[in-house]
């Protein structure tokens, strides 16, 4: 009987240290599982994260940055070309505006005026010319023949003003062909 209390017992011993050194060994094995499995998971996840949410904001900051500043370049840029495009295009514009208007101003001014003082120039040397030819015609030949017959003279010549007759026989004595009384004494006999 004591043989199979000791064999019992060895048997309980080894099937309880058997056991316990299992379940240490299993839990320690799902422990150290579990906890590497949840350290891993952990890490990746907030690993994962921090890295998603650094490069959301990374790139945020960036797409901000570039944006900006190409917006500002660009609008600057344009802006400028703009100005300077429409500037030169007025100037332009206006320079060839008042130089058309200048000249077409000038040149009908000039023709105008050309017209003009050509027009009168002419209008007046033509009565001129024609009054004076009417006058010698009309009233000198008549003058110069009624002196003839009045002072019984030869002909009569005008002098340089061509209101004055003078006597052809007494050179430098001037007669009036309205004043009769500055005719020459010598010439009414």
């Amino acid at each position: 009987m004591r043989r199979f209390a000791n064999i019992r017992a060895n048997i309980h011993a080894n099937i309880h240290a058997n056991i316990r050194a299992n379940i240490h060994a299993n839990i320690h094995a799902n422990i150290s599982a579990n906890i590497r499995a949840n350290i891993h998971t952990n890490i990746r996840a907030n690993i994962s994260a921090n890295i998603r949410a650094n490069i959301h904001a990374n790139i945020r900051a960036n797409i901000h940055a570039n944006i900006h500043a190409n917006i500002s370049a660009n609008i600057c840029a344009n802006i400028r070309a703009n100005i300077h495009a429409n500037i030169r295009a007025n100037i332009h514009a206006n320079i060839h505006a008042n130089i058309r208007a200048n000249i077409r101003a000038n040149i009908h001014a000039n023709i105008r005026a050309n017209i003009h003082a050509n027009i009168h120039a002419n209008i007046s040397a033509n009565i001129s010319a024609n009054i004076r030819a009417n006058i010698r015609a009309n009233i000198h030949a008549v003058l110069q023949f009624e002196f003839q017959t009045v002072l019984k003279s030869s002909a009569l010549v005008f002098d340089a003003s061509r209101r004055f007759f003078i006597c052809s026989h007494q050179t430098g004595v001037l007669l009036s062909n309205v004043l009769w009384s500055s005719v020459c004494c010598a010439c009414k006999q």
